[in-house]
């Protein structure tokens, strides 16, 4: 193979093993986040005020198509030092099916009382859903695989691109490509095997 070809492979695999070293950074920093919240931030007992599922359209743009796109809309009502507070919050995720998210809103029905969690440094945000799901860790867990994904494969490919030969002209030592009859920066006859 020639060194151009090596080199290629050399910048493809260089590339996806930095993404896939970024993506498992920023996985690891969101999969930190959502463990602070779960381990710093403090409760409080809220009512819920309002309940609903919320819509919008997301085009599609290699089918042409437009996706209606659900999310749970839940607003609560809480008082902490005095102060009360009605905040809305979000399921965190969007989805295409309208019966996933209205499932989700339809466990948070008007005037029940849930313990949200909330950032002491803004405790007008607030976390509904916050545990050790799958759901909470989604995206630490999404963004975590496809950095294991790009980084094996970058990896991969910088390892084949070692393996592959450099062919050198045996007068001057430059490279040379396979089935060349001459050199071609001294012109000198190469080898059939080369």
């Amino acid at each position: 193979m020639a060194t151009g070809g090596i080199g290629i492979s050399r910048l493809v695999g260089g590339i996806f093993t930095l993404v896939g070293l970024v993506l498992l950074g920023v996985a690891g920093w969101a999969g930190n986040r959502q463990y602070t919240i779960l381990k710093s931030w403090p409760t409080v007992e809220a009512v819920v005020t309002k309940s609903q599922v919320t819509h919008s359209q997301s085009h599609d743009i290699d089918r042409s198509t437009d996706t209606t796109m659900y999310e749970a809309a839940i607003e609560f009502r809480y008082t902490l030092n005095g102060k009360e507070y009605a905040t809305p919050a979000t399921s965190g995720y969007s989805s295409s099916s309208y019966t996933e998210m209205k499932r989700q809103a339809d466990a948070y029905p008007p005037g029940t009382r849930h313990r949200v969690r909330y950032n002491p440094a803004d405790p007008n945000d607030i976390r509904y859903n916050a545990g050790y799901t799958f759901g909470f860790f989604f995206l630490p867990v999404l963004l975590g695989g496809m950095g294991i994904v790009f980084g094996g494969l970058g990896v991969l490919f910088l390892y084949l691109s070692r393996s592959e030969r450099v062919l050198l002209c045996p007068s001057c030592s430059q490279p040379v490509e396979r089935n060349q009859r001459f050199c071609p920066n001294c012109v000198a006859p190469l080898s059939a095997g080369d």
